[in-house]
């Protein structure tokens, strides 16, 4: 008898394992960017319940501009990681273009935006040279660049800079709206449509996953390895040059510290949506959720009142999280 009921708790258990086996292989066998879908709609259903506020006309409009600015500078994020890089100068960047913006703005109206846009393609430029042509590990030469931009930022005006009056005409073609659509939105959609027809249907945008995946074959396969890695700082640059144009926009200022927080920010965009930290698997359409994901947690916390310093603790374990689903071992042998 005593040993039948030892059976019994024993085949009761290896049920329980066999059952708690079988939801971890479904949840391991489904593509990351399903997983990144159901975090969302639980997150939505989670705030909607919890604040009654939360999906109130005004406050769905506050999460639209946030994910403006963090697909926009994630978009640009989105492509160096692909190749296996990682650009930490975009935080520099996004200090440095709201000061040039606005001071553009003053001086040359509306060709203010072209030099800006121009200044923001320079700095991606100069941190894909810096990489390809020294050598050193995107880690290093972008951490680098990034306070050398921030420095600049600094030097153009230390003190957060005001738009004068005369340019908030060409603000508010920003910062304004179409009906009940914000530009800042569509600005992002632009934006995300044309990184997609890049990602999707151009030569460069395919060989960014070939690098990403195995740059040695794609090395030997004939790929230009380097103009790869260099369109990709371009497009990098491109894109958090944009989200300091916005946020500039929004705020009708420039400020040398705009852009502290977005340097973590934009690497969880992308790694929340799915896309891998090591390169050659991930898409534009994951940034885009990785955005929504960010944008909503980051403003129900603020909702329900969370201080800000721990909504950063919150934001670093979720990257911590991402990055474990989405690590792909097989590229390393030993972690470090």
């Amino acid at each position: 008898m005593r040993r039948a009921g030892v059976l019994k708790n024993e085949n009761g258990h290896g049920g329980y394992m066999h059952f708690q086996k079988k939801i971890g292989d479904f949840f391991r066998g489904l593509p990351v960017i399903y997983l990144s879908l159901m975090l969302l709609f639980f997150i939505v259903l989670f705030f909607t319940v919890g604040h009654r506020s939360f999906l109130s006309p005004y406050n769905l409009k506050t999460i639209g501009n946030m994910t403006a600015i963090l697909l926009t500078i994630g978009l640009g994020q989105l492509f160096v990681l692909l190749t296996g890089g990682i650009d930490l100068s975009v935080g520099g960047i996004v200090s440095l273009i709201s000061i040039v913006y606005i001071l553009s703005l003053a001086q040359f109206g509306f060709f203010g935006i072209i030099i800006t846009l121009v200044v923001a393609l320079c700095t991606g430029l100069l941190n894909g040279i810096i990489f390809t042509r020294l050598r050193i590990p995107s880690f290093i030469s972008t951490l680098g660049t990034g306070g050398i931009f921030g420095s600049i930022a600094y030097l153009l005006h230390a003190a957060p800079l005001a738009a004068p009056s005369e340019t908030y005409k060409y603000l508010d073609f920003i910062n304004g709206s179409i009906g009940k659509i914000n530009n800042s939105w569509i600005i992002a959609l632009v934006v995300y449509l044309i990184y997609f027809v890049i990602q999707k249907y151009t030569y460069l945008g395919r060989t960014v996953y070939a690098v990403g995946s195995n740059e040695k074959m794609s090395w030997m396969s004939g790929i230009n390895v380097k103009r790869t890695k260099l369109f990709a700082f371009v497009l990098s640059g491109m894109g958090a040059g944009i989200c300091g144009i916005i946020l500039a926009s929004n705020l009708y200022s420039g400020s040398a510290v705009f852009g502290e927080l977005y340097v973590l920010e934009s690497i969880a965009v992308v790694v929340v949506g799915g896309t891998a930290l090591t390169g050659g698997a991930g898409g534009v359409f994951n940034t885009l959720v990785g955005a929504l994901i960010m944008s909503i947690i980051k403003n129900g916390m603020t909702v329900v009142g969370i201080d800000i310093y721990a909504q950063q603790t919150f934001l670093g374990i979720l990257i911590i999280l991402a990055v474990a689903v989405t690590f792909d071992r097989s590229k390393v042998i030993i972690v470090k």
